[in-house]
């Protein structure tokens, strides 16, 4: 038994590439969850001159995925 609860998915079946948001019940109440499947990333870790680590993670999202995910403004066709 699942215990995600979909806002929205959407599959590109040319591409391959898939967009899932959605909360899960037994996580954090005050969070969502967006899983993407096949888009390009780069993660990268640093630390700062205190030590302290920092991550970060970078998604190359096409604009109709941004559009579909509210990123962006619907208006533009670029």
């Amino acid at each position: 038994m699942s215990t995600r609860c979909t806002i929205t998915y959407e599959r590109d079946e040319a591409t391959g590439q898939e967009i899932h948001l959605y909360e899960d019940l037994l996580d954090d109440p005050g969070c969502v969850l967006l899983e993407l499947e096949g888009f390009t990333f780069e993660t990268s870790v640093s630390v700062s001159p205190s030590g302290r680590l920092g991550t970060r993670v970078m998604l190359r999202i096409p604009k109709p995925w941004a559009r579909k995910l509210g990123m962006i403004a619907n208006d533009r066709k670029s």
